[in-house]
């Protein structure tokens, strides 16, 4: 090919390569001012069935709508992000053929220069061309690239909104709704009271529905919905399980890269902590440090990796919530204790806060709007909202696994094997220690001015709220590692046999009736109205007592 034909090719690639590139550049240009997510969060149909669902908050088919509608934006958003990312590599390689090109085709219609008629200053002169040349061209590479770096990035700003178009944030679950199901572990804010329900004796067996993997965590029941978790080494699950029939609805795997296998006793096993939700979705944490959220659709929203959270027995603590904060008590040895507050809606971490304990298996509880921890050698009062320590009590020892309990004024926490302690939140000292019958694992239950305690080897006693006297004792022939449960006016005792004794509570010990389920249980039970639900090794429960 002559030299005319190649400059007449080189100038017709460098044109099309730089009406690419502006186009290119411009439409990256237009997306990054308007920004690529405006229908996500602008959408006038998803805020009018916001204004509309809170007029009408139980109609299901219009949150089914909001879901549906939800997931549509988010795939077309992302699927423009796609788009933009491809755009900015398609930018890059533009720019590098439409400079390559314009300078072949000036290197190819440059006339040779004639050294015979160069003087001194006319070399100089050539040469400070071509070094202005060279360094042009690498300049506009340099602009080019960072130009296309920048804008790559740009798509994925929110746009800036004025007040009177704010997000109307997500409202959380009413205080009345949450204490009306049995949403954490031991009920709402996990002081193992359920109020409302009115378990009698006879109890009969309504159900059992197997479970399809292990675990130690307890029951939780929103509505006609019962959720469990269950974990091998290579996998962990959510599972849903109707609460009439008791049928599997869903069984969902954690979507998310496995972390190494933690080290874990064959009684803590993989799957201790027990769930919790909102009524929007249920909330899971496993002994590896996933935390992962699921719709009531089985449909995973989040998955997260707060680990690590090993420790000596495999971690146990369970979850609790607070508004739209899912609060997580990693408590480890060597000072690498923390509390973690996680977003509910995306999993996104809101505070941290180092602890000065042990290692400990206890569960945060909310009490008056606070979160209560206990480890070795603190019960330490939290700011849900964020992290902020409010009060501490040194008054514990040893590997704490009971979760705190507080009715009249008094806070009841256990130094495992050592005393059941009484205090005043927000005072230093305690106001009684018991030291008979103190549990290793299982936590204490208050019903008006009366604490109940049963220890991990049976023997049960009943104490004085203020005093911390000893009302009355009990022992039991039973091992125990699920904690005693108020039910309405029934206090329900479920041993590692798998037998569950019911009592009348008061100042004497007054059995009312036993129910033999054939399996070791080592799980909590979740009594809601007539029925209680009990996960046993290898089934799920579900017991109900005739109306009183």
């Amino acid at each position: 090919m002559n030299q005319p034909r190649l400059y007449q090719l080189a100038v017709a690639v460098a044109v099309a390569a730089g009406i690419f590139v502006a186009l290119t550049g411009g439409l990256l240009a237009f997306n990054a001012w308007r920004g690529k997510v405006t229908t996500l969060v602008n959408s006038k149909e998803v805020v009018n069935l916001h204004d509309e669902l809170r007029k009408q908050p139980k109609n299901e088919a219009m949150k089914q709508r909001i879901r549906q509608l939800d997931l549509q934006l988010r795939q077309e958003t992302f699927y423009r992000l796609e788009l933009s990312h491809n755009a900015s590599r398609a930018l890059l390689w533009g720019a590098a053929i439409f400079l390559a090109s314009a300078h072949f085709a000036r290197t190819a219609q440059r006339r040779l220069p004639n050294p015979l008629a160069w003087g001194a200053r006319q070399a100089d002169e050539e040469r400070r061309i071509q070094r202005f040349a060279r360094y042009a061209v690498a300049g506009v590479f340099a602009l080019a690239g960072f130009s296309a770096v920048v804008l790559s990035q740009q798509p994925v700003r929110l746009p800036v909104r004025k007040s009177s178009e704010a997000v109307v944030p997500e409202t959380p679950v009413s205080m009345e709704e949450f204490a009306r199901q049995w949403p954490a572990f031991r009920g709402p804010h996990g002081q193992g009271v359920a109020a409302d329900a009115a378990i009698s004796s006879p109890v009969k067996i309504r159900w059992k529905t197997s479970v399809p993997l292990p675990g130690m965590s307890s029951p939780i029941v929103w509505n006609n919905a019962v959720f469990l978790t269950g974990a091998t080494e290579t996998e962990n699950r959510v599972f849903q399980f109707n609460a009439e029939t008791g049928a599997l609805v869903w069984s969902a795997v954690v979507n998310a890269p496995k972390p190494s296998k933690p080290d874990v006793m064959s009684d803590t096993t993989f799957a201790a902590p027990t769930a919790v939700s909102d009524g929007r979705r249920v909330y899971a944490m496993f002994a590896d440090g996933l935390v992962t959220a699921f719709d009531f659709n089985g449909k995973q929203v989040w998955a997260s990796n707060v680990g690590p959270v090993d420790n000596s027995y495999g971690y146990a603590s369970s979850l609790a919530l607070w508004q739209d904060r899912l609060l997580l008590q990693i408590d480890r040895e060597e000072k690498t204790s923390r509390l973690v507050a996680l977003d509910t809606r995306t999993g996104r971490e809101l505070w941290s806060k180092p602890r000065e304990v042990a290692g400990a298996w206890a569960s945060p509880v909310i009490v008056e709007s606070k979160l209560v921890t206990c480890a070795a050698p603190l019960v330490i009062a939290y700011n849900p909202l964020d992290g902020r320590e409010l009060w501490r009590n040194q008054c514990l020892d040893g590997d704490v696994a009971s979760s705190p309990v507080f009715a009249g004024g008094i806070l009841v926490a256990v130094a495992p094997n050592n005393a059941i302690i009484g205090l005043r939140p927000g005072e230093t000292g305690t106001v009684w220690k018991a030291t008979d019958g103190v549990p290793e694992a299982t936590s204490p239950v208050i019903n008006s001015n009366r604490v109940y305690a049963v220890a991990d080897s049976g023997a049960m006693n009943c104490f004085d709220l203020q005093t911390g006297k000893v009302i009355w004792t009990h022992e039991f022939a039973d091992t125990f590692y699920a904690s005693p449960t108020l039910a309405g006016k029934t206090l329900l005792l479920l041993s590692r046999k798998g037998v569950l004794t019911l009592l009348a509570i008061g100042d004497e010990y007054r059995e009312l009736g036993q129910t033999e389920l054939g399996e070791e249980c080592n799980a909590s039970p979740a009594p809601v109205g007539h029925r209680l639900y009990v996960r046993g090794k290898q089934h799920l429960f579900c017991l109900e007592s005739e109306p009183q």
